[in-house]
């Protein structure tokens, strides 16, 4: 049986290139849907339990979420608990400072705060380079929330590939929450998780250039002494 890494590229070399790609031109379609999406969530015409899904899931796009699950993945994987935590909090927090930073470049009206007897997407967007002007209901573009998540959701992948899937539902959670809460609209999450994706690949590939545990096997003889 092969030996399993303690650390894992999330998706194969022409993966890393067509994620990004995908993501953006989501982001280009979601444009064309933005209102209509943001009028329908507005109107809360959808069962309940949606929203309380989506609302039990938004920690893992928060920071105190993602340091919850940092802590986690110390107490309980001994042999990555020296660099496993940073990278999920790297990724994290990364990926949602990146966003954060777009923010202060592109303006834009939150579906809460929009007049949706403006129909136009470009309506939505006010200016570039505001530098914070107008507070957080011009700071819809991206989503902080959904790029912490994916950039959480990368780490963890690479982490723990069995769960890859189930990390990737979470963060996508996340972007349905963003958008159900009239927080986002679709193309913001869909930047979001772009940003989250690069800055979470970036911090993968920092990892596993400095830390030397992510090249030795889990059940080399050195792991199994540590472990014993």
């Amino acid at each position: 049986m092969p030996t399993r890494a303690l650390l894992q590229p999330t998706t194969s070399p022409g993966g890393r290139s067509t994620v990004p790609v995908a993501l953006l031109f989501l982001g280009l379609i979601a444009l064309t849907v933005d209102v209509p999406v943001a009028r329908f969530c507005d109107a809360r015409q959808y069962p309940r339990i949606i929203t309380d899904v989506v609302n039990n899931a938004e920690p893992f796009g928060h920071a105190a979420g993602v340091v919850l699950i940092a802590a986690t993945v110390a107490v309980l994987d001994s042999q990555r608990r020296r660099w496993a935590p940073g990278l999920c909090l790297g990724a994290a927090i990364g990926g949602g400072l990146s966003a954060n930073v777009v923010k202060l470049l592109v303006g834009r009206i939150r579906p809460r705060n929009f007049d949706f007897g403006l129909t136009g997407v470009a309506d939505t967007f006010t200016a570039l380079f505001p530098f914070g002007a107008g507070g957080s209901s011009q700071q819809s573009f991206p989503s902080a929330h959904t790029a912490t998540a994916t950039g959480l959701a990368v780490a963890l992948a690479a982490l723990y590939p069995q769960g890859r899937w189930w990390f990737a539902t979470l963060a996508a959670l996340v972007a349905v929450h963003r958008v159900e809460s009239s927080a986002h609209y679709p193309s913001d999450v869909c930047a979001g998780a772009l940003l989250g994706w690069i800055v979470g690949n970036a911090c993968l590939a920092l990892t596993m250039r400095v830390s030397s545990a992510p090249v030795e096997a889990a059940d080399s003889p050195a792991v199994l002494r540590r472990a014993a």
